[in-house]
């Protein structure tokens, strides 16, 4: 599943207004691809490209196990081998220019999205660690082909042009001046907000096992009365299930798994690495994946 791909000498940004970031300074996430590999995995599997030999390619900057090469006598021209995996998406130019973005064709079961702009400071729709700030939501642009199954290629479900979708990090920024974008994984996609919406966090649609919750805030006391310092007390934490997805699809039988919460119920979970918003009144809100889920409350 390796590529061979020609890259052009580092720059701060590309000539038509992409910002790189400084870690891809040194290596330019764009280049040509020259060569593809035999398509044999280990196992005996065989690998289908979607790329092919002189199309041109935005890639990641953090590929694992990435190699460079350089041609003899030609020390301006470096050569880059690495995983189909590692390429964000396929470019209509060699040098990307920002009028290229929406053209680009992402792989994979991504998703090329129009990021909706961030409040200013004066905006009052949430509150999230101290500082106001809404969802991660943008437009889809566009999808990838998907997964190969049986010779055939399925879209990323749930995912509909133009819908306004949100999602929950792992994804590769694109920034062309004012405007920005991102590539990111359909699995990261947790629900799509209604047309015009203020990005609420309880107007979300949740997707698969996605579940929208209010949090109850943690005891300071057990029922004996005993005081819980704030670490012990904030190990755990309860919530209300607002919004439900429907379930996922297993993989091997295609068949719907029904999530296992209702709304109304009260669930513990760990509250690490948790993103909590605040709505009106204060109120905090999250989101979880069924399976971010400890117990469920009586």
């Amino acid at each position: 599943d390796r590529v061979l791909v020609a890259v052009p000498p580092a720059a701060d940004r590309s000539s038509g207004g992409i910002y790189l970031p400084s870690s891809m300074q040194k290596q330019p996430g764009y280049g040509t691809v020259v060569a593809l590999g035999d398509g044999k995995l280990p196992g005996g599997d065989d690998h289908v490209f979607q790329c092919k030999p002189g199309e041109h390619l935005l890639f990641t900057s953090y590929a694992v196990g990435r190699v460079k090469l350089k041609k003899e006598g030609k020390e301006n021209e470096e050569l880059l081998m690495m995983r189909e995996g590692d390429v964000i998406g396929i470019m209509p130019s060699p040098t990307p220019d920002f009028s290229h973005v929406p053209q680009m064709r992402p792989l994979h079961n991504t998703v090329l999205l129009r990021m909706a702009p961030q409040p200013k400071p004066e905006s009052s729709v949430f509150i999230v660690g101290g500082q106001r700030e809404l969802p991660m939501c943008g437009h889809v642009v566009r999808i990838a082909p998907g997964s190969l199954k049986d010779g055939k290629r399925t879209p990323p479900k749930n995912i509909v042009m133009e819908d306004f979708v949100m999602m929950m990090g792992g994804g590769t920024e694109i920034r062309t001046g004012a405007d920005s974008w991102n590539v990111v994984d359909s699995g990261y996609i947790c629900g799509k907000m209604p047309f015009a919406s203020a990005r609420e966090i309880t107007d979300l649609e949740p997707f698969d096992d996605w579940m929208v919750m209010k949090m109850e805030e943690p005891p300071e006391t057990t029922k004996s009365g005993l005081l819980l310092n704030t670490r012990l007390a904030g190990q755990t934490t309860l919530a209300v299930v607002e919004k439900a997805g429907p379930g996922i699809t297993d993989p091997v039988t295609g068949e719907l798994k029904p999530i296992e919460f209702a709304v109304g119920d009260r669930v513990m979970f760990n509250h690490e690495n948790i993103k909590i918003y605040e709505g009106p009144e204060d109120i905090k809100y999250l989101l979880l994946r069924q399976r971010d889920v400890v117990c469920k409350v009586a």
